[in-house]
């Protein structure tokens, strides 16, 4: 078996398992066994547990990096930029949970590990976002206030909204059909001016 569907299928384990765990409730050794190899195959190709989360979320922020640049393509106006990033959370979650259970993770364990950490794997989709914020609010488009606050608060309504989602889609019926739409727009109301 070729190094590459080993390196991807540790990965895929290990999301799903960070996702579920944290950092802190998730073994290499139960990342290894879902993967199919034994402790040495996976210290092989990530010497460490800390190596193998960083490479896990730099495949995520890169994923979102990639479905946000493709997202804005099209979009100059601000606000428009600003629907198409929320956009991209919302399918994010839909196609991806583990990923977006895996950024709340990030967001919400042990922030001392991101104020020791010399790589951000996140930091590009949080720059772009909040790039487009000021750039909506220097267009009057976006209300006043902190970027990174108002992004915190967007992220909030995405990840309650879609875990809330899973959760009350088991008791009551599936969701209506658009149903990721009013999510952004939820996500959206009170930040941008009307």
């Amino acid at each position: 078996m070729s190094e590459a569907p080993s390196v991807a299928r540790i990965l895929g384990e290990a999301e799903q398992r960070f996702a579920a765990a944290g950092y802190g409730g998730t073994s290499l050794s139960s990342v290894a066994k879902a993967a199919g190899l034994g402790n040495a195959g996976l210290l092989h190709h990530f010497p460490s547990k800390a190596a193998l989360y960083r490479a896990v979320l730099e495949a995520v922020g890169a994923d979102i990096d990639d479905r946000m640049v493709a997202a804005m393509v099209d979009g100059t106006d601000p606000v428009d930029r600003l629907r198409a990033l929320t956009g991209v959370l919302v399918e994010l979650g839909e196609d991806r949970p583990t990923a977006l259970r895996l950024v709340m993770h990030e967001f919400l364990d042990d922030s001392g590990r991101l104020e020791r950490a010399s790589v951000l794997p996140l930091a590009g989709a949080v720059r772009t976002t909040v790039g487009v914020i000021r750039d909506g609010q220097a267009a009057g488009e976006v209300v006043d206030g902190d970027p990174l606050a108002l992004l915190a608060r967007l992220h909030g309504t995405i990840f309650y909204g879609l875990l809330g989602q899973t959760v009350l889609g088991r008791i009551h019926t599936d969701p209506a059909p658009g149903w990721e739409a009013r999510l952004v727009d939820v996500a959206l109301e009170g930040l941008i001016i009307t």
